[in-house]
């Protein structure tokens, strides 16, 4: 009796028992994947895989009962990507391709599940690309996506038709922010590094130089421009702003400009914002190359870099007395012709002279005491015709040449000698004295 009790007993309990591991599985299964000890903390993130909280979208039991201590009993119902691929629609159709995607490894940059950052990303935006692109922040000066760590703003992470994965193609690009651009590509002479696209001068990261340039000063010019960069290097005489903090875009603007050679001002305007007295307004005649609205200072000076004094192109003597040769004047006689005095005498190479004396021969064309061009002539502009000075610089004097001019000849009374007068058709002849009328033209 006793024993039959005692087996009574135990059927009872183990009934019990397996009454309660049922109840206990049925529990389980309500619950799903995510428990207090399985999967806790799967679905605690800021932002869900809308399936992971069914987890059969992608997982199918391997083997059972789940779990097995030491074996997998589920598995991917495929491969990643082409699970990815079962909802998102796969890259690969467009020219470049970011490496992760193009090797399938999705879970590389994103969490299946979920995650605190935007877009299921397993780490933040930054830390996310700094893991393989270290590289990019290395800078003292940083663009200001790249120091954000929004580098989306510029690149598609996954595939693009663009090079670097870049959202838009060159200038299109810099100009979603820096807008001021559009209308610079819109003047009469662009950069073609702009054209290009701006990393041609620019680090779109970061850079060691202001402005995230590529090179330093004038240096990143002369990588495209080395002509002008060896001519600088060569000369004896540089322009000082090539040299300055702001260097070439002291004169050129570096984007795009209305006049040419990408000047930040026409011609001569553009020089005598630096050289502010080299044009006087008393000066009623200027030099040809200079005149008008469009002259110019470089037919004679170089922008850059010269052997020469004050950057001429060609070489001028600087002193007042010159041994002449047919070398000498180089600049003067680039565009003037010799002849005015090769000859002693003459009736048409040159207006200054008496009767057939020319007088340019006997003041210029001299072993001993050569005149320099400079001791009559201003070279820039004067009150006179022929740019005949008022006076000139001597030693230190200012010499007056007292000039007058006539129709046929004229006279002059400096300094260094006596007044003189000559007159083409009648030799020595005095300058007559000017009519009150004259005399008012002359004051108008």
């Amino acid at each position: 009796m006793v024993k039959r009790n005692f087996r009574l007993w135990i059927l009872l309990i183990l009934v019990a028992t397996c009454g309660l591991v049922s109840l206990r599985g049925r529990a389980l299964s309500e619950e799903g994947c995510v428990t207090g000890t399985c999967h806790a903390s799967l679905l605690t993130v800021k932002n869900l895989h809308p399936v992971a909280q069914m987890c059969d979208s992608c997982h199918q039991p391997l083997l059972t009962p789940h779990p097995q201590k030491g074996r997998k009993t589920f598995q991917l119902i495929q491969e990643v990507p082409g699970l990815c691929g079962m909802c998102h629609a796969p890259f690969g159709k467009k020219a470049h391709i970011h490496p992760p995607v193009k090797d399938g490894m999705c879970l590389t940059c994103h969490n299946p599940h979920g995650s605190d950052e935007p877009k299921l990303l397993a780490q933040p935006l930054k830390d996310l690309c700094l893991t393989c692109h270290s590289d990019k922040l290395a800078a003292k000066f940083l663009h200001g996506p790249a120091s954000t760590g929004d580098c989306t703003a510029c690149h598609n992470p996954h595939e693009s038709d663009n090079k670097a994965l870049t959202v838009k193609e060159g200038p299109a690009l810099c100009v979603t922010c820096h807008f001021d651009m559009e209308n610079e590509m819109k003047k009469k002479d662009v950069h073609p590094a702009l054209l290009a696209g701006c990393p041609s001068c620019h680090n779109p990261h970061g850079s060691p130089y202001r402005r995230l340039l590529s090179a330093e000063g004038e240096q990143l010019c002369f990588q495209c421009h080395p002509q002008i960069g060896e001519k600088v290097e060569k000369s004896r005489i540089v322009h000082a702003p090539i040299k300055s903090e702001k260097g070439c875009p002291s004169c050129h603007s570096p984007h795009a400009s209305e006049n040419d050679k990408l000047l930040a001002k026409p011609g001569k305007a553009l020089c005598l914002e630096c050289h502010k007295d080299i044009i006087k307004k008393t000066m009623k005649v200027l030099h040809g190359p200079i005149a008008g609205a469009e002259g110019k200072c470089t037919p004679c000076h170089d922008p850059h870099g010269s052997p020469n004094d004050r950057l001429l192109v060609k070489e001028f003597p600087t002193d007042a007395y010159v041994p002449y040769t047919d070398n000498e004047f180089q600049l003067c006689f680039s565009c003037h012709n010799r002849d005015l005095l090769r000859y002693p005498d003459t009736s048409f190479a040159t207006g200054f002279r008496d009767g057939d004396r020319n007088l340019h021969y006997l003041h210029v064309n001299r072993k001993d005491k050569g005149r320099n061009c400079k001791l009559c002539h201003n070279v820039h502009g004067s009150e006179n015709q022929k740019l005949i000075a008022t006076s000139v610089h001597f030693g230190k004097w200012e010499l007056p040449l007292k000039y007058v001019k006539t129709e046929t000849g004229g006279s002059c009374a400096p300094g260094c000698h006596k007044k003189l007068n000559y007159d083409r058709v009648t030799p020595g002849k005095e300058p007559e004295a000017p009519k009150p009328k004259e005399k008012e033209k002359e004051a108008k």
